[in-house]
């Protein structure tokens, strides 16, 4: 007899409450989920699992598993930086991290900036994410990004970066020449990356596909934009994203979103973030291109952007909820199956969390990456308790390292050339 062959490996998940966030809503108690390989195979109660399989048993008793959070805009470069910022409005973040910051970062502190970026999203369940890249200061930088993400393991879109972050007079960073990568070299260098790291872009079998993220539309005539948009087309991009719309930065009310929609160029692959004040016709517009629309909460509000417009365009009927906007609703964002196994197990036994009286209103209002017991992206553990085959002590001192580099660095520059800069854009927005 030929000899047996190993059975697939199968998770099998017992006695927990889903909320399943299917079609018709379902919260369901002491049901079961069978894994095999990436996908969710059965659903049910008391599940029977292939014998002699190998298997791994998670005893889920007084948890909720939740499909894996999804997170429609990011710039995980930041990671690095994260906190400099919080008492910032908008103009401030354009002067300090757009001016400054995002051009003394070496390809090496991008990789660890993306990676520990990563991991903090897993450790607190979000299984997938829409990278918005605006730190490609070299094809160096570009490709330890992507090793960053992929090393961590986490579903996404990255978006490769137009945005030119500006050279800045005496100061030499290592590797990087930001007067000789300029939009030529951009191009050139992006269609590298489509051919090189995501040959075939498909999310039914990469955990990381391709995108685009233009130069800001708002500070470049419309004539620059559309080209990079048709580019994202021609490589195949998945999702194509940019920001639009910031509220009181948009005084002129430039509607970049309409103009799209009046030359044809909207679809469903564009995706917009922030867009405090887009009008009720370009909502109109979004909606009937299928397009994608993702706030940002904290940032709109800590900034002066203004209120979240996803509620108005949820009304209005646009995509505004994660996965669908990443158009990956057909494969993660619900319990059913046949999707992939993107997983978050909470526990509640603890004071903060019993009883449980309504699991959904138990993890939106009570719960903390602390209740987060297991993470599932793709069918594969990724946190166990902790994360799983991450050496910690060593990230946090390059994290602690890396950071007091790129201060310093930092420190030594005078901004007014840059506060110059953003204030006649403002200005010339006004």
């Amino acid at each position: 007899m030929p000899p047996k062959t190993p059975s697939p490996a199968y998770i099998h998940i017992k006695n927990a409450s889903l909320i399943t966030v299917n079609s018709t809503a379902e919260t369901l108690n002491n049901y079961d989920i069978l894994i095999k390989g990436d996908t969710i195979i059965s659903i049910g109660p008391d599940l029977d699992v292939p014998l002699d399989a190998d298997l791994t048993v998670i005893d889920a008793e007084n948890c909720i598993v939740v499909p894996g959070f999804v997170d429609g805009h990011h710039h995980m470069w930041q990671q690095i930086i994260r906190g400099v910022t919080t008492d910032w409005t908008l103009f401030d973040y354009l002067v300090n991290i757009r001016s400054l910051y995002g051009s003394v970062y070496t390809a090496e502190d991008v990789e660890l900036a993306y990676y520990a970026a990563a991991l903090d999203l897993l450790n607190n369940g979000v299984t997938c994410v829409l990278e918005h890249s605006h730190i490609i200061n070299s094809p160096k930088h570009a490709d330890a990004a992507i090793r960053g993400l992929k090393k961590a393991g986490i579903r996404g879109c990255f978006c490769y970066g137009f945005y030119e972050n500006p050279p800045i007079d005496g100061c030499d960073v290592p590797g990087v020449n930001l007067d000789k990568f300029k939009q030529e070299q951009r191009v050139c260098d992006v269609r590298r990356v489509r051919e090189v790291h995501f040959t075939s872009n498909d999310p039914a079998e990469d955990l990381l596909t391709f995108g685009i993220a233009p130069t800001e539309p708002e500070s470049q005539p419309l004539d620059e934009t559309v080209p990079q948009v048709q580019l994202s087309r021609e490589l195949g991009a998945r999702i194509t994203t940019m920001h639009v719309a910031m509220g009181s930065y948009d005084k002129a009310h430039q509607e970049v979103v309409q103009h799209l929609a009046n030359g044809g160029h909207l679809g469903p692959d564009l995706v917009f973030s922030h867009g405090a004040s887009l009008t009720d016709r370009e909502l109109d517009s979004i909606r009937s291109a299928g397009a994608g629309l993702v706030g940002t909460p904290d940032t709109e509000l800590q900034m002066g952007m203004g209120f979240l417009v996803v509620f108005r365009a949820a009304d209005k009927g646009c995509k505004a909820c994660g996965a669908e906007v990443l158009r990956l609703d057909h494969l993660v964002g619900s319990i059913i199956v046949g999707k992939k196994a993107d997983l978050v197990i909470f526990r509640f036994d603890d004071v903060s969390t019993v009883p449980v009286h309504d699991p959904t209103a138990t993890v939106v209002f009570h719960a903390s990456s602390a209740n987060i017991d297991t993470v599932i992206v793709n069918g594969r553990i990724v946190k166990n308790g902790s994360l799983v085959g991450v050496d910690w002590p060593l990230v946090r001192t390059a994290l602690r390292t890396q950071s007091e580099r790129i201060k310093f660095q930092a420190a030594k520059v005078d901004l007014a050339t840059a506060r110059a800069k953003w204030l006649e854009i403002i200005s010339r927005s006004s």
